[in-house]
């Protein structure tokens, strides 16, 4: 009672190949992945206001996730948190907020 081991094909080993080529190489504060060092140096070049408080709210998430806070910092966190994204959404909803 022996089991016949199957050799994988082609295509087979080709989309595993594909699907490694894919994964990312490393993921950041559990949302930010990238696949090569050049992405990652490129995105850190090109940060802009808006990707800087993505960045930080995220680490604010990924370190509430991990028990970094009290539950009083986890608070204050939290409603600095939805401060910004308040303010943010009335500055885009009003283009008259602009300061030129």
């Amino acid at each position: 009672m022996s089991e016949e081991v199957k050799e994988p094909t082609v295509e087979e080993t080709v989309e595993k190949s594909q699907e490694q080529e894919k994964a990312p190489k490393a993921v950041l504060l559990g949302t930010i992945s990238y696949t090569e060092q050049e992405d990652y140096e490129k995105f850190l070049e090109n940060l802009d206001v808006n990707q800087a408080i993505f960045v930080l709210v995220a680490s604010c998430n990924y370190a509430q996730s991990k028990g970094v806070y009290s539950l009083d910092e986890s608070e204050l966190v939290a409603r600095a948190i939805k401060t910004i994204k308040k303010a943010s959404s009335k500055s885009t909803e009003d283009p008259s907020n602009n300061e030129d």
